[in-house]
């Protein structure tokens, strides 16, 4: 016998599979992205520039609320997840420098 709807049930819990997946690739993208920054802020200290370099942050918003368009997502909600990659970024270059000068 074959419970009514147990089908779908199954079906969810393979999209839902899906996505936690996904979400984990996404976090491990998130790591590996931060150990670019910690590169990053090796150039920058070796040719004396600032962490902050807003018109980088320009054109990375731009860029990924570009692609948020062609691809029909939400800009606002992209800006927002790119910002907080930013921020996370910017951080890791602080204490970074924080470290070095200790």
């Amino acid at each position: 016998m074959r419970i009514q709807g147990s089908g779908n049930l199954m079906g969810l819990q393979e999209h839902r599979s899906e996505i936690e997946q996904i979400d984990e690739q996404i976090i491990r993208l998130i790591y590996q992205r931060i150990g670019i920054s910690k590169k990053i802020f090796e150039a920058k200290r070796t040719e004396g520039k600032p962490i902050s370099d807003p018109q980088r942050e320009k054109r990375v918003l731009s860029r990924a609320m570009d692609l948020a368009t062609e691809l029909n997502l939400d800009t606002g909600a992209v800006k927002s997840i790119f910002e907080t990659l930013i921020t996370m970024s910017v951080n890791k270059q602080h204490e970074l420098q924080g470290r070095n000068q200790g």
